[in-house]
């Protein structure tokens, strides 16, 4: 029920790139040894006896090697330096590799006369441009027709027509929290979705604090309320309450709608059971105005 999608910014995407022309750099050793040991169970020799397959075995070796090795190492590599969703990059990677070392191999051939380093530069530019061109919250969509070339699906939603609030199919509810400021809203039909935050809370305070002090709300078409086996507890009519170390949680059942209220543990009690008791359907000018940014669902 939560939000995925993560604000652009040029320190994540520096770090997003390096970390992923790491992994580029260190991928032609690893991914070579691969090939090696696929070689030496199809043999080459060089000279074309029958007693090997020749440069056909050669060769299938090479490409049997080669994709499947980048794809396989290359992906627990970038989670472990948190460039995630590894696939996004893992994919893609080596086609922009396979581009980027044909136009050096051709355009380049007389500066870079060494194979091997015309190989370490494409699979190091191959999988920075392709952090830094799949860094979630870009506007750019092009970099997703490689992805989409191999089968995967597109990790953005291209850009199109964002519902406007009063065309959910919900009742546009919030609690009375005047001390509260509505942020970071989106939408979809029968989906509405908002962070609640102090509005007295200090510029100086760490992400952590933010989000901390934060109610998560959730506005959407009727689903089934929790069950008796549900870790949620219920506190009153159609309301369920679910208390943990990461905070308190209230999901209240309504005839036109389903809350899920999720704060941090710095939100008073007393202030999360005003906002679960106080949902009223507000006017669209209640909510930030303009068009809801995209959804990242």
């Amino acid at each position: 029920m939560r939000s995925t999608g993560k604000r652009f910014t040029a320190p994540s995407a520096v770090r997003r790139t390096l970390a992923a022309a790491l992994v580029g750099l260190v991928l032609p050793p690893l991914a070579g040894a691969v090939i090696l040991s696929g070689l030496a169970v199809v043999p080459y020799d060089g000279t074309g006896d029958t007693d090997g397959w020749g440069r056909l075995g050669q060769g299938m070796g090479i490409a049997a090697g080669t994709v499947p090795s980048l794809l396989v190492l290359a992906w627990p590599l970038l989670w472990a330096l948190r460039v995630r969703p590894a696939w996004h990059v893992a994919l893609p990677a080596p086609i922009v590799g396979v581009a980027l070392w044909a136009v050096l191999g051709t355009v380049a051939s007389q500066i870079i006369e060494n194979v091997l380093v015309t190989v370490f530069v494409a699979s190091t530019l191959a999988y920075g441009l392709t952090a830094l061109f799949t860094t979630t919250g870009g506007s750019r969509w092009w970099w997703q027709l490689p992805l989409m070339a191999v089968g995967g699906p597109p990790p953005i939603p291209l850009a199109g027509p964002h519902p406007r609030l009063p065309d959910l199919g919900i009742p546009l509810l919030a609690p009375d929290l005047p001390a509260y400021t509505v942020e970071r809203r989106s939408a979809r039909p029968g989906d509405l979705r908002y962070l609640l935050r102090p509005s007295g809370l200090h510029r100086a305070a760490t992400p952590a604090e933010r989000d901390a002090s934060t109610i998560a709300v959730t506005v959407r078409s009727r689903v089934d309320p929790p069950g008796e086996d549900s870790a949620y507890e219920p506190v009153s009519t159609r309301t369920w309450r679910r208390v943990a170390d990461t905070g308190t949680a209230y999901v209240i059942d309504r005839d036109d709608a389903t809350i899920i209220l999720k704060a941090g543990p710095r939100v008073p009690a007393a202030v999360l059971l005003q906002a679960a008791t106080t949902l009223r359907t507000r006017p669209q000018s209640h909510f930030t105005p303009g068009d809801p940014p995209p959804w990242r669902g």
